[in-house]
Parts: structure tokens; sequence; C-alpha cells
């Protein structure tokens, strides 16, 4: 039996598909919605879904550059953030923790530690409902949907920064490794595939371009040196010829009489 596996496309695609669960609970057990029906939401969230699919499948590179991932991820946090909108209406303390979740899980260095993030969230805004402070006369049930927004949000934004980071070592692992081969290979440019990422590509051409830099700059010390071993050598020889004959212009001592 094979096992599932899945990649960094599918993995975010999925990620949002527990946000997409997410906004529709919330949608659905909404006491605004149950007063004023609105359909806008509800086009809101499959309109997020939609994107996600489309992110999914496209295979435009473009897509999938750093400026365009930033872009849907603020689009992720724009439809959670207008469904809560639709769902609870400005709640402060509710858009504050939310907030506070996506900034305190950004800055997380591993991705589990999000469950922290959002599990002392959950308590504070417990023990804030409790005392009557937040939620007023909210339903133990939407708390509890409450509670799984925060969760998916702060998982979902660790998985987020974890993967810029991880780009960026990478980056930063594979400039340091073509270097090294560049100048093992005696200074010639390193060539890569074509499917390679644009922004790996950059990365490559720009310690291409340095490492040429370099070359030249040690071509030219080793020209000046050769210069200079060939004006000391000319100098050597006119010292060693200018001794010879100073040599045979002096006078050569007489013999002893007998």
């Amino acid at each position: 039996m094979k096992g599932l596996s899945l990649d960094d496309r599918t993995t975010v695609l999925a990620f949002r598909g527990v946000l997409f669960l997410s906004m529709v609970l919330m949608l659905v057990h909404s006491r605004r919605q149950e007063m004023i029906f609105e359909l806008a939401p509800f086009l809101l969230a499959a309109g997020h879904l939609l994107t996600s699919l489309c992110l999914w499948k496209a295979d435009n590179r473009r897509l999938h550059a750093p400026l365009a991932q930033s872009a849907s991820f603020l689009w992720d946090i724009g439809a959670v953030a207008g469904v809560m909108y639709f769902s609870e209406g400005f709640d402060s303390e509710l858009y504050l923790m939310f907030f506070l979740i996506l900034f305190m899980s950004a800055l997380m260095s591993k991705v589990w530690q999000s469950f922290l993030v959002a599990g002392v969230a959950s308590l504070i805004y417990a023990g804030l409902w409790s005392q009557g402070k937040v939620g007023a006369d909210l339903p133990l049930t939407n708390l509890f949907l409450r509670f799984a927004l925060f969760q998916a949000t702060a998982f979902f934004t660790a998985v987020m920064a974890a993967r810029v980071r991880e780009r960026d070592e990478r980056i930063q692992k594979l400039e340091m490794r073509l270097a090294l081969e560049k100048l093992a290979n005696g200074g010639w440019g390193i060539r890569f595939e074509d499917d390679i990422d644009p922004d790996v590509a950059r990365s490559v051409k720009a310690v291409n371009s340095v490492m040429d830099n370099l070359a030249r700059a040690l071509e030219r010390v080793v020209k000046q040196n050769e210069e200079l071993r060939d004006v000391a050598t000319d100098a050597l020889n006119q010292l060693a010829h200018e001794k010879e004959r100073l040599e045979a212009q002096a006078p050569k001592p007489r013999a002893p009489a007998e």
C-alpha cells in the first residue's frame, strides 16, 4: 500500500481548505446570519476556495514568485477577516486576538510553536469570555469555533513563514555551493537547468557574475606578476652583462719576477 505524500503546493492547499471549512462553520453558526441572511460572505469563502484551487493547479512561475505568494497570503487574511465581520460583526477583541496570533506565529522559529501561541490565545480569550468582557452572550459552540479558527490561523501562518525561511536558507546554501564549485572549477561559470526557480536562477547569475569579476581580477594580478617577473629577469641579465664587462676591463695582475 502506497503512502500519501504531499508536496509543498498540496500542503498549502490543504491548509487553505481548513481555513475555508473554518469560515463556513462560522457562517453557519453565526447569530447575525440567522437574523439577516447575506449571500456575500458565502461568495467570499467560495472565492477564496476557488483561488486556492487555481494557485494549486497553475504552473505559471510568476504565480509562485515571492511577490505573488505574499499577495495570496494577504488575500487569505483579507478573506478570513471579511468572513469574521459578516459572521460576528466588528468584534474588536476578536480582531485584536486574530492579528496578534498572526504576528506571533510568523515570528516563531518552529511550526509546532504555533500551537502554543494559539493555545495561550484561546485560554486568554476563554478567561475574558467567562468574565463577560468579550463575546457577550456568545454560545459555547461559537466559542469553540473561534478557538478552531485561532488554531488554523496560527498553524497556517507558521507554515507560510517557515516556507519563506526555508526558501531563503536553500538559496543561501545554493549560492555558497555554487561559489565553491566555481572556485574548484577554475573560475568557470556554472550551467543550470531551464526549469530552475526564477529566484534561484537570479541568485546563480549573481554568484556567477561575482565569480567572473574575481576571476578577471586574478587574471590581472597574474599578468602583472608575469610582467614584474620579466622585468626582474631583464634587470638581472643586464647586471650580469655589466659585471662581465667590468671584469673584462679590469687590469690583470702581473706575474712575479723570477
